[in-house]
């Protein structure tokens, strides 16, 4: 359970790093990409500009003069003349270097961009020449694949880094956590462990006392094995790893069941039931554990569902359906998914009031489970909450 809360806290932390990284990045690549292509689309028209302003200046098309400068000889400037001939040496001009339709255009060449820039060149409103210059965008391209690997490299190893970070900070967090929540067990199994001698002793007062009050006795007598086999099962969950743990199963009667527990639910707190179902449902699980789910939820009746409460069990297909609807003022839908958990309560103060710890439902739940079966909550229809339960059927395809 901790190892699972301990991973979602890391990979949530690393998400969220994750995420602020892709943001960043992506916002750094952009800007950098828009920045290099501006760039070249400036170096190009500079240049087509230059040349345009000495034929201008000639009054008639001139040829683009040789330059000595790395960067601008990595530009290539050929004029056209009105006619679209070249003007000057041919030999040295690429195919692609030609006018474009638009100022400013882009072509792949052998598997390489390149953009070519083109611009008029008029005198007193007459065009004499047509300047084009273009250069290759390899170089862009290039330090743009470096930028993404490198951004996905580092985001990588951030993201590494930050998960393990994460898992050990989580692990420091959850340490006292962990250490109630051993504590807590042992104490359980402590609890149901020692209470053996006292229930056993008990019985044997009770026993004796029966002699004379057989009916009481026996009654009194049936509820101290209930007590004495609820400890059995609480020590057995206490002791499994992280409650799971999985209980004999056999066929019992569900409507027994529901019936015993009804009646302590109305002694103990003085709960209006309506018992509802077939005469005899047999189901197959653990009868004590059984009961010790429907104690729990009966408990919740009687403490926060307003002590009234209809019980129904019924077959449905492979499974029993067992369910308990109150008419209280139900659950938050705020709690409802943690209406199992731990200590969750829909209301602390009452439950200081009453004694409730919220741990009810999840000690029903895992009980239900550990038989291999279901529990879940649902709104009663009209208000209020339904506890619902299914138990495997005793026997396959019941109707």
């Amino acid at each position: 359970m901790f190892r699972g809360v301990r991973l979602r806290m890391a990979a949530s932390h690393a998400g969220v790093l994750a995420v602020i990284l892709v943001a960043l990045g992506a916002s750094g690549y952009l800007l950098l990409s828009r920045s290099l292509d501006r760039s070249a689309t400036q170096e190009l028209r500079a240049a087509a500009e230059g040349q345009v302003a000495r034929i201008v200046e000639h009054e008639g098309p001139l040829p683009a003069p040789d330059s000595d400068v790395p960067s601008a000889a990595a530009i290539k400037v050929v004029v056209f003349a009105p006619n679209g001939t070249i003007v000057g040496d041919t030999l040295e001009v690429p195919p692609w270097l030609s006018p474009g339709r638009s100022e400013v255009s882009d072509a792949t060449v052998s598997g390489e961009r390149v953009r070519v820039v083109t611009l008029k060149a008029d005198v007193h409103g007459v065009p004499i020449a047509t300047v084009v210059a273009g250069r290759s965008l390899k170089a862009e391209d290039a330090l743009l694949h470096r930028v993404r690997l490198l951004l996905l490299a580092g985001g990588a190893v951030a993201v590494a880094v930050s998960l393990g970070a994460g898992w050990w900070l989580a692990g420091r967090a959850v340490r006292p956590i962990q250490r109630a929540y051993d504590a807590q067990a042992a104490f359980a199994a402590d609890a149901s462990h020692e209470l053996r001698t006292p229930l056993t002793f008990i019985r044997s007062g009770v026993e004796f006392l029966a002699e004379g009050e057989p009916d009481l006795g026996s009654q009194v007598l049936g509820e101290i094995d209930y007590m004495t086999d609820l400890t059995q099962r609480m020590l057995l969950l206490a002791r499994a790893e992280h409650g799971r743990v999985v209980l004999e199963r056999k066929p019992f009667d569900v409507a027994e069941v529901c019936r015993s527990a009804a009646r302590r639910s109305e002694i103990a707190h003085h709960s209006r039931l309506q018992l509802s179902g077939p005469g005899r449902l047999e189901a197959r699980g653990d009868r004590v554990a059984a009961a010790a789910v429907l104690d729990a939820v009966l408990e919740n009746v009687g403490l926060h569902g307003g002590g009234v409460a209809t019980v129904h069990w019924e077959p449905s297909g492979n499974e029993v359906m067992l369910t308990v609807a109150d008419h209280g003022p139900g659950l938050p839908s705020e709690l409802a998914p943690r209406a199992f958990e731990r200590f969750a309560r829909a209301d602390p103060s009452r439950a200081r009031d009453t004694g409730g710890a919220g741990l009810g439902l999840a000690l029903a739940r895992s009980l239900t489970e550990a038989q291999g079966g279901r529990m879940w909550l649902e709104p009663t229809p009209g208000g209020g909450l339904s506890a619902r339960m299914a138990f495997p059927a005793a026997t396959r395809g019941t109707s």
